[in-house]
């Protein structure tokens, strides 16, 4: 059997990389040659847990960061955990890496290449937003800093969107950003506006307007396979709802692929296990499509935590994925005292 990857980002590299280590003859192929500049925040949220699941990630040269400040409106916190929050790199470094760990195991990787294997497995990323059940889109860029900065920022409904702004220091570079759900007509402004309030406030100074742009897929048309394909990663539409993060998902489900054709199961075995390993957080969070509410409850929840420390600690870990907690109880305890 050969098997044929399309797309050579996380999920495409990583399911090569399983693939060859267990002795298929897989080829990967790319519209463009890599290293490559990839539009994204380059966070890895616990990285604990991806070092579990995928050791070799701790070789790659990146930053643990263990302290972030949320706000909404008028109100912020900040929490020091104890344990890594997030794992800051560059995506460019990061493709590169597990690209060459793909061929270094016996992957071939080809440009622009027609595919010759009997099955693909498609990685290409995400496709028209109209072929996903919900889409946002975001704007990042990585600036080189020489500040020392320890602290990510995440500003929920920034600017009125119905998502949030960002700022992740990385080693040598800022990464800032804003993601929001479609449709979002000003996203270019809200960014603009962003990068100013950071300046204004003595947090990180970009000395020009820079960015690049995605969409972001959120649960894409079911099924995510055909007769002789496997879709992974953005292209099947395995982000976070909540937060748009989706390379741990795609590093899984390019694994759990790979993890399919090895043991030669059904492709429905991969979509229910991929439902099993992280499906609670694809589904979309209730009162996203309510404006006013989603934004009068982040802010409320964000002053909650000023007289409530273990909230504060909650909301945190439930972020970044270190925990994940029923938050319900806790937030109506606090909105009546």
């Amino acid at each position: 059997m050969t098997v044929s990857v399309l797309g050579a980002g996380p999920a495409g590299s990583t399911a090569a990389l399983y693939l060859a280590q267990a002795g298929i003859d897989v080829e990967i192929i790319d519209k463009v040659s890599f290293p490559r500049e990839k539009s994204c925040a380059g966070g890895l949220f616990n990285p604990l847990l991806y070092e579990n699941r995928f050791p070799y990630i701790s070789e790659i040269d990146s930053k643990n960061i263990f302290r972030a400040q949320f706000s909404c409106g008028r109100h912020s916190m900040v929490f020091t955990s104890r344990k890594p929050l997030m794992k800051t790199l560059l995506r460019k470094d990061l493709d590169w890496f597990l690209l060459q760990k793909a061929v270094q195991a016996g992957a071939q990787f080809f440009t622009g290449k027609k595919p010759e294997g009997e099955i693909l497995i498609d990685a290409t990323g995400v496709k028209s937003a109209l072929r996903y059940r919900r889409a946002g889109i975001c704007m990042e860029y990585d600036f080189k800093t020489e500040q020392e900065i320890d602290t990510a920022h995440v500003h929920f409904n920034f600017g009125g969107i119905r998502g949030y702004a960002w700022m992740f220091p990385k080693k040598g570079y800022v990464n800032t950003g804003v993601g929001a759900y479609l449709p979002q007509r000003d996203i270019r402004a809200v960014y603009r506006q962003y990068l100013e309030y950071l300046a204004k406030n003595n947090i990180f100074n970009a000395s020009t307007i820079k960015y690049r742009s995605k969409i972001i897929p959120f649960a894409s048309v079911h099924p995510v396979y055909s007769a002789h394909t496997i879709l992974a990663g953005d292209a099947a539409g395995f982000v976070n709802t909540s937060t748009g993060e989706g390379i741990f998902f795609a590093m899984l489900s390019g694994n759990l692929a790979a993890q399919t054709l090895i043991e030669g199961r059904d492709f429905s075995w991969y979509q229910k296990r991929c439902g099993q390993e992280f499906g609670r957080y694809l589904k979309p969070t209730r009162f996203i499509q309510n404006e006013r509410l989603l934004r009068a409850v982040l802010e409320r929840a964000i002053a909650s935590c000023r007289s409530d420390d273990r909230f504060k600690k909650m909301i945190t870990e439930n972020f970044f994925r270190l925990d994940r907690h029923i938050l319900a109880f806790r937030f109506l305890k606090n909105m009546v005292l």
